[in-house]
Order: C-alpha cells, then sequence, then structure tokens
C-alpha cells in the first residue's frame, strides 16, 4: 500500500473563501476538511467542517448535557436563516493552526501515527510548500479492505 495512492486532491482554502466554498468542497471530495494557505501563500492552518459546524451549530451547554437530551428536540434545530448566514461567512475565522501533516515519501503506518499524535482522522500531504492533498482514516481503511479482496 503506497501514500500516493491514498491522497485525494482537493483544494485549498484561501482568505475570503466562503464557508460554503468550504462545505462544497469537502462534501465533493469526502473529506473533513482543507488546509488554509494565508496571502503570502503559506499553509498555516486547516479549515475543517467539524470546527465550523462545533463553533455556529452546537452550543457548549448543549454538548455539555447530550447525555440527558431526548431525540425530539425541536427547539434546537438548525434554522434555515442562521446555517445561510454560516455559509456566507468566510473561512478566515475558523482556521485552525494545528494541522497533521506527512511528506508524500512517508509510509502509511506514520500516517496513521501523525493522525493519533494530533487526535484527528485525516491529514494533509505536504512538502515544503507544495500541497499533494489529504488522507483520511477512511482511505486508509478502503485500502486494507480491498487487500480481502484479492
Amino acid at each position: 500500500m503506497k501514500l500516493d495512492d491514498l491522497i485525494v486532491p482537493t483544494a485549498v482554502a484561501t482568505p475570503g473563501m466562503l464557508v460554503a466554498d468550504l462545505f462544497r468542497e469537502c462534501a465533493a471530495k469526502q473529506v473533513p476538511g482543507i488546509p488554509f494557505r494565508n496571502a503570502a501563500g503559506r499553509i498555516v492552518g486547516k479549515a475543517s467542517v467539524r470546527h465550523v459546524l462545533k463553533l455556529h451549530c452546537v452550543p457548549d451547554y448543549l454538548v455539555k448535557n447530550v447525555g440527558v437530551l431526548g431525540n425530539t428536540l425541536a427547539g434546537l434545530t438548525l434554522i434555515e436563516d442562521k446555517a445561510r448566514a454560516m455559509l456566507a461567512t468566510p473561512v478566515d475565522a475558523f482556521v485552525l493552526p494545528d494541522m497533521a501533516i506527512v511528506g508524500r515519501d512517508a509510509p502509511v503506518a506514520k500516517t496513521l501515527a501523525v493522525m493519533e499524535r494530533h487526535d484527528t482522522t485525516y491529514l494533509f500531504v505536504i512538502d515544503g510548500d507544495d500541497y499533494h492533498g489529504c488522507i483520511s482514516i477512511m482511505c486508509i481503511a478502503g485500502a486494507i479492505a480491498r487487500l480481502a479482496d484479492g
């Protein structure tokens, strides 16, 4: 199993990119986030779907009390107007500086170790300023499952 076979090429978020575009790219490529390249051209963090949703849609009190909440909380639904406002927000405010990275020559075992170290399910393959794509735990699981086929 080679790392190159697992890389999913994606766009890179840039200053001013809207959350809607982030969500579209991540959904189309089936990845949880993409790297963020600042105005100087350096990759300085990641734009994460989970992080945006956490900040916009999941109040802290809800997370804290999730164990006692039922499944019919009609008052806590994501209102369409709120969702539209979130989608029109630039990703800049949501960029996380901590991101898991490996180089293109890294073995797959190292990618798993880096993901564990960063407590994440995906990472970016970057050599210097060259971004190659994203690898998720699901890409690796799929490749391992295909070993059973032959």
